[in-house]
């Protein structure tokens, strides 16, 4: 009876160890496929709007478009891809939206909007009765609209992606999501009219649509007010940011680029983004990977060497050190719906 009694546990153990294989073999073949089927490409595609989208676009550094004439051109499940020089809001008037805006994913029933900013990578896909608008704006453009008493924070809300449901909220809220709804159509019936005073009338409805954005979606917290040229100074160090954080400048040369000190572009940063100069940069380079890890299927050592780190090891400890999760394990979580998803 003894031996009887091993000889089946020792073949329900063996039974367990076999079933336990299978379904590591299964997860294996599912994170694959999942990774197939949802990164198609090694890069992340810019899409120039000036070039791809329809000639009345040419040129113009303020557009809008219906949602409905867009997808005749893109269809309504966009693959990943980026615009480099322009922010984008999407307004929804009906239906529903998936959307991945950096590493962030999101889905929601209209009425909401999504706001994106110049380099984030985004995907979408619309319901068949999804219909609204998307207004089109130049980098350069919104940066010069961001003028007044509260430029700091309408600088740190418009550099992220936002994400803005908008059937729940209530009183002034409430007013203000109808009243983006109607300064949206408003620019749309003047940029496809062509009446006099077209001109002045894109920015101004424009910069309404803006305010609206940066009410809807919360204000950051109120950060000292800062002289027009340290505005400036701190839009320029970003752009050096994004032209060479793949060089892995010292800071020294980025102060020296801008003609200031070490100790003032810190104190800039700290004032305006509430970050030290190091760490934007940093996070900069952070936030490339995890684009990288979640649009793409290239391999980690590519990523990393993309990014500028000869030492491959030395990138995953980088990473690690800055998201708690290893880039593999940053992968499989974002693959798989985890909470960086």
């Amino acid at each position: 009876m003894v031996m009887q009694g091993h000889w089946i546990h020792t073949l329900f153990d063996t039974k367990l160890a076999l079933s336990v294989v299978s379904v590591f073999n299964w997860f294996e073949k599912y994170e694959y496929s999942i990774m197939s089927k949802l990164l198609e490409t090694p890069t992340i595609p810019n899409i120039d709007v000036d070039q791809s989208y329809d000639r009345k676009y040419q040129g113009a550094e303020i557009h809008i478009d219906t949602l409905h004439n867009l997808s005749e051109i893109f269809g309504r499940d966009m693959s990943p891809h980026r615009h480099d020089r322009h922010y984008q809001l999407h307004f929804l008037r009906v239906g529903s939206v998936e959307v991945q805006l950096g590493d962030k994913a999101f889905q929601g029933t209209a009425p909401l909007f999504y706001f994106t900013p110049p380099a984030v990578p985004h995907c979408f896909k619309l319901d068949e009765k999804t219909e609204g608008l998307v207004l089109t704006i130049g980098r350069e453009v919104l940066q010069r609209m961001i003028a007044g008493s509260e430029i700091a924070a309408l600088e740190q809300r418009f550099s992220v992606p936002i994400f803005q449901p908008l059937h729940a909220v209530g009183g002034a809220s409430a007013r203000e999501s109808e009243r983006l709804q109607l300064l949206m159509e408003m620019l749309a019936e003047e940029f496809f009219e062509q009446r006099p005073g077209r001109r002045h009338c894109l920015p101004a409805l424009t910069n309404l649509i803006l305010v609206c954005v940066f009410r809807l979606s919360g204000l950051p917290e109120r950060t000292k007010p800062l002289r027009r040229v340290e505005l400036e100074l701190f839009q320029a160090f970003n752009e050096l940011i994004e032209a060479h954080y793949r060089d892995h400048w010292p800071l020294e040369k980025y102060a020296s680029q801008l003609n200031i000190t070490q100790g003032r572009l810190a104190d800039i940063c700290r004032r305006l983004s509430a970050h030290s100069s190091k760490s934007l940069v940093h996070h900069r380079q952070i936030e490339e990977a995890k684009w990288q890890l979640i649009y793409t299927t290239t391999a980690i050592n590519l990523i990393a060497d993309d990014l500028g780190f000869n030492d491959p090891a030395y990138f995953c400890r980088f990473f690690t050190r800055h998201t708690e999760l290893s880039p593999r394990e940053f992968r499989r979580q974002a693959l798989l719906g985890g909470p960086n998803a």
